[in-house]
């Protein structure tokens, strides 16, 4: 109880966690003082709970027991990588699993923070994820659907994807000015919305509307004046509607020369360009049938031969394109992103596990926080309180003393 009545941590308490600080190199001194003997009490940087967490995250022995983990993942990648080609060249799938299962235990279990039975949970987690791109491997290859079109956008297509995003940032930016702008419509207009109305420019730009028709005859100084405050309200709100209508049609534009990319970066052009040679011979077939004399038929010609144009363009532009972006994915790279990630995928499992093991640190201090900085703490509150009540008394002894 000792304790708890005059605060402070017992040492033991502390020491009794001595493994679990030891296993991310902590030493407890970053986190408490010397009370008295036998007691420690926390540091005062550490002055609230959240403040154990930022502690914790920000030593240096902690961030280098993560790197280190994260360059054993790394190590272990470097000749993992080479037995999953193997897989295309007909080695078996239990081998492969065992021997990388067998490897990864091998770099981490030593670091002394995931045990041979949490190494192996890393591990099984990754393997049920990469299963089925493993067996797509084995039995097709590195096929490009295994690459998901974020990786594709990283790798080859970041300032296209940079401005969409900027696109999307400048409409919504828009949006916000509109927003305001109606709002300010709305004083100038002195529009009162029906209870469940929601003002939209639609709304406000036909309040608008009906109050200059009403205007539009007067001659007078003051309702000239109101008149241009309102046609200029107006004018406001029809120009951030033009250029947020202008900035959706370029972000279209954008988004789909982006689709077309990707989709010429997996495919090539060769099923676009079939595509469009084929309705070029529909398009010839059915000019065979046509006669130009005949007027109807003459006009059916012009719009088939319009039609036959812009395919031709669009073939010519397919080409354009699939150079502009290096031609089709090669073998090499698919091979490359497919692995980037598998790998990704092992390092996001490997990051689970470590942030669970950094949580049994951060709530091993925090239950000591719980325990007893707070009665520490609340117990300085009540003996300054205490003061100031004997303070108060005091004074109005004195008070009484002096005979008022």
């Amino acid at each position: 109880m000792q304790a708890h009545q005059i605060g402070g941590i017992p040492e033991d308490e502390v020491a009794a966690r001595g493994n679990t600080f030891a296993r991310f190199g902590i030493d407890p001194g970053t986190l408490f003082d010397p009370e008295r003997p036998g007691y420690l009490a926390f540091r005062e940087q550490i002055d609230a709970k959240p403040a154990i967490k930022i502690r914790l995250e920000a030593e240096p022995a902690l961030q280098q027991v993560i790197a280190s983990h994260r360059a054993a993942l790394e190590a272990w990648w470097s000749v993992a990588r080479d037995d999953f080609a193997q897989l295309r060249d007909g080695k078996k799938m239990p081998d492969v699993r065992l021997e990388l299962l067998t490897t990864l235990k091998g770099k981490l279990v030593p670091l002394g923070v995931l045990d041979e039975f949490k190494s192996a949970g890393v591990f099984v987690n990754w393997w049920q994820q990469i299963r089925y791109d493993l067996k797509t491997i084995i039995s097709i290859g590195w096929h490009h659907s295994l690459i998901p079109d974020e990786y594709l956008i990283a790798e080859f297509f970041q300032a296209e994807s940079d401005e969409i995003e900027a696109l999307e940032a400048k409409i919504s930016e828009a949006q916000g000015e509109l927003a305001e702008a109606v709002e300010t419509a709305q004083e100038v207009a002195a529009y009162e919305p029906d209870e469940d109305e929601k003002v939209t420019a639609a709304v406000i730009k036909k309040a608008l509307k009906e109050l200059i028709d009403d205007l539009q005859e007067s001659t007078g100084a003051s309702a000239l004046k109101e008149l241009k405050n309102l046609k200029d309200q107006d004018k406001a709100i029809t120009a951030i509607e033009k250029r947020i209508k202008d900035l959706k049609t370029t972000l279209k534009a954008r988004a789909d020369e982006l689709e077309l990319k990707l989709q010429l970066k997996r495919l090539g052009s060769d099923d676009f360009k079939a595509e469009s040679r084929e309705l070029i011979q529909q398009a010839d077939a059915q000019l065979a049938g046509l006669d130009p004399k005949d007027k109807t038929d003459n006009r059916k010609i012009t719009a088939i031969n319009k039609d036959k144009e812009t395919l031709v363009a669009r073939i010519a532009r397919t080409d354009a394109i699939l150079s502009e972006i290096g031609g089709q994915l090669s073998e090499e790279e698919a091979r490359r992103l497919i692995l980037k990630k598998i790998y990704d995928i092992a390092r996001t499992e490997l990051e689970r596990y470590l942030n669970a093991e950094k949580r049994v640190i951060t709530q091993a201090v925090e239950n000591l926080w719980d325990k007893y900085a707070v009665s520490s703490r609340s117990l300085e509150a009540e003996r300054e309180e205490t003061l100031k009540t004997l303070d108060d008394f005091l004074k109005g002894l004195e008070y009484h003393a002096h005979g008022h």
